[in-house]
């Protein structure tokens, strides 16, 4: 019988495989080998513990369709490969719920884990950017341009990534806080009690290079727009917009661009405005046009990789083979039935009544990713974790 200590560091242990990438253990792919070695333990966990509810049926009826549809309707597609991936995420993610049931991990401590988080994101930022500045070989550096020598992968494996999980940790950590609290965050006053974390999580998304940082700060602070608000949200935007057009920062005017060039919904004017993040945006507008539900193979899909085989050609500057498209990519490769399945499995993980800025996550970091993205099992870790505890008495 597992301890009560072992429980505890298990569940720690698969938080934090999920919220980092560290350099030394990216694989093929940008694969995280650390991950994947705290993953395989999940089986292990689950037949230790097994309890199950609804939303872990739920979540094992799609990871048994993903192995079903492409194996009976395109054989020759079929790489287990990637179905195992998507498997072993699925695994994990119930394993760590069967370990957060065990309740032996109390919500101060996960609210530790989250400042911890983002604390070490900008220490070893800072860390980097110390390097650059020196000439120092740069620590934990992975998925670097020497042409922009500022964008900084800090603990995930590039600039944009690491955008991502550390405006998810603050908001999650906003969150659990205002549960503690029991009221809703006050920005002037809780700000003042949390400073460190603020600079911290500030200076980090300012800094690292990354256009994306700048979406995801704003998306932050529009949980704060109340009317009481307004006039110190709008300092804050004018200081940023100020501070980034002095640097001449071209991560923000990247940013800029491609939110003007998206809302055209053009796809050329989106590449056109920026390469890098048009990979994000574009094959989902592409996607979108060819999903549908009038053959067999729209409600059982084309077979695994089948965007891989067709997206580069409506796409310029890209190598052939490349994939995407959110999971608008896992309607056409695995069936309108096991994309309604994840659907329905991430919704109800991550939504908790009266935060509807969960949705805007929800839609950024799930449904534009791929089934077999460390981010999306990350967002779908946190959320169900921020809704474990928001259903609990405060011990």
């Amino acid at each position: 019988m597992l301890k009560d200590k072992k429980k505890s560091f298990f569940l720690i242990i698969i938080l934090v495989s999920m919220a980092i990438s560290p350099a030394f253990a990216l694989g093929e792919g940008n694969r995280n080998l650390f991950l994947i070695g705290v993953m395989s333990i999940s089986p292990i966990i689950i037949l230790r513990f097994f309890e199950f509810d609804k939303l872990d049926f739920l979540l094992l009826l799609f990871l048994t369709t993903i192995a079903i549809f492409p194996s009976l309707s395109h054989p020759e597609t079929m790489r287990w490969s990637t179905v195992f991936y998507s498997i072993m995420f699925g695994l994990t993610f119930i394993a760590y719920k069967q370990l957060l049931r065990q309740k032996h991990f109390s919500i101060l401590n996960y609210f530790k884990i989250l400042k911890l988080l983002i604390y070490a994101y900008f220490i070893v930022l800072l860390i980097q950017q110390f390097c650059v500045l020196t000439g120092l070989p740069i620590f934990n550096l992975s998925n670097y341009d020497v042409t922009q020598p500022w964008k900084l992968n800090s603990l995930a494996s590039e600039p944009s990534h690491s955008a991502r999980i550390v405006a998810l940790l603050m908001y999650c950590y906003i969150t659990i806080k205002e549960k503690l609290l029991n009221r809703s965050y006050d920005l002037k006053k809780d700000s003042r009690r949390d400073k460190w974390v603020w600079i911290a999580f500030i200076y980090t998304m300012l800094t690292m290079g990354s256009g994306t940082a700048f979406l995801f700060l704003a998306i932050i602070f529009l949980k704060f727009v109340r009317f009481k608000n307004i006039i110190l949200l709008f300092i804050i935007g004018i200081i940023v917009v100020s501070l980034a057009s002095n640097f001449e920062s071209t991560a923000f005017n990247r940013t800029q661009n491609i939110i003007i060039a998206t809302l055209t919904l053009d796809e050329t004017n989106i590449i056109k405005a920026d390469h890098s993040a048009s990979i994000r945006i574009v094959p989902f507008l592409i996607l979108i046009k060819m999903v549908g539900l009038s053959s067999a193979n729209y409600w059982f899909g084309h077979g695994v990789d089948y965007v891989s085989t067709f997206l580069s050609d409506y796409m310029t500057g890209v190598q052939v083979g490349i994939t995407g498209g959110g999971l608008l990519q896992l309607w056409l490769e695995y069936g309108f039935i096991s994309f309604c399945l994840f659907m329905l499995f991430t919704l109800k993980t991550v939504f908790i009544k009266g935060k509807f800025s969960t949705i805007l996550f929800w839609f950024l970091l799930v449904f534009v990713y791929g089934v077999n993205s460390q981010i999306l099992w990350l967002c779908l870790i946190l959320f169900f974790t921020n809704h474990f505890f928001f259903r609990k008495e405060l011990l």
